[in-house]
């Protein structure tokens, strides 16, 4: 079910998270999640929607990977239509950097074909 909602298998994702976990962690220690600058640190709230940063990645995969629509996001993570939009244009362009800064996030091929559907 993983391949079918990010397009990549178990190994593949696990060897991504880091690298993704590190660039989204980079960006939240500068920005909120409105994208304005950090004037403290971050810290995970109880009512967090991603509580996991496998969440996040698993989120932005399943919607690059076009298989899963906002609005069937929207319904799985329990949050509404306007904060999946919101964060797919937050974590689009990490989840690019995270693959883009780090060779051996993916292969070669995968990293063509996240690219392509990426940059949509």
């Amino acid at each position: 079910m993983l391949r079918r909602l990010t397009g990549l298998n178990r190994r593949k994702f696990e060897a991504l998270h880091p690298y993704f976990e590190n660039t989204l962690n980079d960006y939240f220690n500068k920005f909120t999640i409105e994208g304005t600058p950090r004037n403290r640190r971050p810290f995970v709230h109880g009512n967090a929607i991603f509580t996991d940063t496998r969440d996040s990645l698993l989120f932005i995969l399943a919607y690059v990977n076009g298989n899963v629509r906002q609005v069937q996001l929207a319904e799985f993570f329990g949050i509404d239509q306007p904060k999946v939009s919101k964060y797919i244009k937050i974590l689009r362009p990490i989840l690019s950097q995270a693959i883009k800064t780090n060779p051996n996030a993916l292969s070669k091929y995968k990293k063509e074909i996240l690219f392509n559907k990426i940059n949509k």
